[in-house]
């Protein structure tokens, strides 16, 4: 009876412990020894989990409480500078980034990226003129920003006014031993900047990362088909705002084919149609190439290759 009442707690167990295989890159076979630990361990239907998972019998030769205590115990020494010979080395449960233009979700910091750390990414504008961005910092794993966590939102003043995708704004994330997130934000023309520190970025259950993760993996497939539309669409945008800065360099008849190119990648980026997007960008890519104007032909970036920012007027 007993076992019917926790059979659901013993599977839920079964999710971490494979994900923390797959993000250690190790299989069974790369198991040498399971250490079980914690009052629970004692349950006849977990030590058979495990083995279930893992391959391998649970090792049996410590005590599940006192490795409990004795951890707390070291953590506390190394926290408290008593105990030096030791190094804990903490991670981030989730990753960190910035929404970019199309509701697309940027990762600055990966998931399970080792504490402290700081990371930077260059991201530019999206629109002419623009000198007011604002940066949402969000938490998950996700590909369509909405669907993860904001933990703070802050905005960039003061850019240069500029034609879009001229402007080079670095986004820095810092996280230190605590796990306390600073954001800053930087206009790499003006050096205006601007910055947010978030305290709370871990107040997330295990329950909620595990669930956020578990999403991940279940809506994989959809998040990069829209992910993948929307890069496509800011890459059109990208070169017929190339080729509309290339068209007063241009003589006839060149002028004139480019002039049509246009009007045809406008019309397909208006009708939000991916395959006319698609084609057209490929005709005026060699029409481009063929007037000798240079083409960046990712789909990510920008002509400086730095990454459109969701503007906020």
């Amino acid at each position: 009876k007993f076992d019917d009442l926790t059979h659901h707690l013993v599977e839920a167990t079964t999710g971490p412990v494979k994900q923390a295989m797959q993000d250690a890159g190790l299989s069974q076979s790369d198991l040498s020894k399971v250490l079980l630990v914690g009052g629970s361990s004692r349950i006849p239907a977990v030590q058979a989990a495990v083995k279930r998972m893992t391959g391998k019998d649970p090792f049996k030769g410590i005590n599940p409480d006192e490795c409990v205590a004795m951890g707390a115990c070291i953590q506390g020494g190394v926290l408290s500078g008593t105990v030096k010979s030791l190094l804990l080395i903490d991670v981030t449960p989730l990753s960190l980034g910035i929404e970019t233009v199309g509701d697309v979700f940027a990762r600055i910091i990966d998931r399970n990226t080792a504490l402290p750390v700081q990371r930077s990414q260059v991201f530019t504008t999206a629109a002419n003129f623009q000198t007011t961005v604002e940066v949402n910092v969000l938490q998950g794993e996700r590909e369509i920003a909405s669907y993860n966590k904001s933990l703070g939102k802050f905005k960039l003043t003061g850019i240069r006014r500029a034609l879009r995708g001229i402007p080079q704004i670095e986004v820095t994330f810092s996280i230190d031993a605590n796990g306390i997130v600073h954001v800053s934000a930087k206009d790499l023309g003006t050096n205006h900047a601007q910055e947010i520190t978030i305290s709370g970025s871990g107040n997330m259950s295990q329950s909620e990362i595990d669930q956020a993760i578990r999403d991940a993996e279940r809506f994989a497939a959809e998040d990069k088909q829209k992910k993948n539309k929307q890069a496509q669409k800011n890459s059109a945008e990208s070169l017929l705002a190339q080729a509309k800065r290339a068209q007063r360099k241009l003589k006839s008849p060149d002028k004139e084919k480019l002039n049509d190119a246009i009007h045809a990648l406008e019309d397909a980026i208006k009708r939000d149609d991916s395959t006319a997007m698609k084609a057209a960008s490929e005709s005026m890519e060699a029409l481009l190439a063929a007037a000798g104007q240079y083409v960046n032909d990712s789909d990510a970036e920008n002509d400086d290759g730095t990454y459109d920012a969701t503007p906020r007027s």
